[in-house]
């Protein structure tokens, strides 16, 4: 084997043994999503177009909660299903609210304000988070019922016939 040949390989080997030995930096693991049946605490929020609703707000309410993003086009397709459901059933006590992982909230309200979508939009933060967790995917969707209490949690887009049946827990 060639001089040079053995100072890559000592190398390669070198940098590997001070990969693995180097201390890595902690992961800090998102809150759970609160297990169907169980209590959910829903905050306050400060929507896009500026009305602040208290926590008090939901209460007694079956309340749809969507996380999403302007960018991804699963919750594109939901979206207009998503407002037809709030404005046939607001009446009846059934809301939703979209929560945005986006980071602007100005190019949020654009999106929301070009579609004309009347459902309820904040932006997801620590609050929301610590109510109700933070699976892996979008769109997410969180369906509490009246009593305040999880009744559906669902990954991945849903079929129109899907975010329709959210009106039978009214």
């Amino acid at each position: 084997m060639k001089r040079r040949d053995c100072l890559g390989l000592f190398g390669g080997l070198s940098a590997g043994v001070l990969a693995g030995a180097w201390p890595s930096a902690p992961v800090l693991a998102a809150p759970a999503a609160p297990a169907i049946g169980s209590p959910v605490s829903l905050p306050a929020a400060r929507l896009l177009d500026g009305t602040e609703l208290p926590a008090s707000h939901w209460r007694g309410k079956v309340v749809v909660i969507e996380l999403w993003a302007t960018w991804c086009p699963f919750c594109a397709r939901q979206n207009p299903y998503l407002d037809k459901l709030h404005r046939a059933n607001r009446e009846r006590g059934l809301e939703v609210i979209g929560l945005s992982i986006d980071r602007d909230p100005d190019a949020v309200k654009k999106y929301i304000d070009a579609r004309g979508y009347q459902f309820h939009v904040a932006m997801f933060d620590e609050a929301w988070r610590a109510a109700i967790g933070r699976p892996k995917g979008l769109p997410i969707v969180w369906v509490v019922d009246r009593n305040g209490k999880l009744a559906k949690l669902e990954i991945g887009e849903l079929f129109p016939e899907d975010i329709a049946e959210f009106a039978q827990l009214i």
